[in-house]
Order: C-alpha cells, then structure tokens, then sequence
C-alpha cells in the first residue's frame, strides 16, 4: 500500500455503511474497503491528500457515517491526521471562469467524467508526487483508467474485478438505451 494516497469518497463510505445497507454482490468490496481503511488508519506512514478548499473533506463528512464501528474509527484516525496533515499534502485546485479544474485535463476523452470526482484526478496532477487515486469499485471510473494513466495518474481499485463488472452493466444498460 502507498503511504501517499487520495481517497475517493466512496472507499470510507462502503467500508462504514452497515451490512444491511450494501447489497449481497457488494458485500466482498465492501470487507476490501474495510480492510483498507482498517490497514491505512493503523499505518504511522499513512497520508492522505488534500485540497486546500476543502472540498474533499466536505464530500467525507456529507458521505461518510459517524455512527457506524468503522465510521468512527475512520474519523477518529481523520480528525487527528488534519491537526498535523504536512502542508505538501494539501494542495490548491484552481478552477477556471467555468468552474473547471485548472489540472483536469479536460478533452474529449475525460468531458463526460463525472464533475464532482474530477477533484480527485486534478489532485493527483497537481501534487509534485501524483500519488494514486484509490477507488472502491465504481465503474465509471474503469473506464477512465487508461486515459488518466497518460497524464500520470493511477488508480487502484481495492475490488477491480467489481468495478469491471459494474462497467460492463453500464455499457450494456447504455447499448439497450439506444435500442
């Protein structure tokens, strides 16, 4: 496991929902979740980067149960690393006169990424070391890895084998839209 990383959203928030809230095919990403979380938080060398406007921390606390075991570990560990986070990770994401990521590399094969997960690429591009992207399972950014690969972002999926799996269901849901 890298010491330096950005976390998407959705690995704290599938490792700390309850059991009865992720369905049965979710449930093996889910354990992977909450075996990294439970791996990064007890690591000393663990470091999470940051925005410097906060963007990120909001999307955690909007997604990411207080109240659940893991919930709370995850916070615990988080409230401390921000009292001391080193100032190299947190990094300021400029956005153009339209809003956009000035370091999203924005072109024809990233417009229709999702808007509000932009934030984690732009960071990986703009922090000296582009530490890796890591992503619970969501398919929509499978079939985004090779392209941010070019422009020097890598992103580990803790369950790739899922996220394949819910890209395809996307790709098939969209072939049947079109039908």
């Amino acid at each position: 496991m890298n010491s330096k990383i950005i976390m998407d959203t959705n690995v704290a928030a599938k490792a700390a929902a309850l059991q009865k809230d992720c369905r049965l095919e979710e449930m093996k990403m889910q354990r992977k979740c909450a075996e990294f979380i439970g791996e990064f938080v007890n690591n000393p060398s663990s470091q999470l980067i940051l925005d410097m406007n906060y963007e990120i921390v909001h999307e955690y606390r909007k997604r990411i149960p207080h109240e659940t075991d893991l919930g709370r570990i995850f916070w615990r560990w988080f409230n401390t690393y921000v009292g001391k986070i080193p100032f190299e990770n947190m990094v300021r994401l400029e956005k153009d006169s339209d809003g956009n990521y000035v370091s999203f590399p924005l072109e024809e094969r990233t417009e229709k990424f999702d808007r509000s997960d932009r934030k984690f690429i732009a960071l990986s591009i703009a922090h000296s070391e582009h530490p890796p992207v890591v992503e619970a399972s969501d398919g929509k950014w499978y079939g985004f890895r090779d392209v941010f690969a070019e422009y020097g972002v890598h992103i580990e999926f803790l369950d790739i084998d899922y996220a394949a799996m819910m890209y395809e269901r996307k790709i098939e849901n969209k072939r049947n839209d079109e039908l």
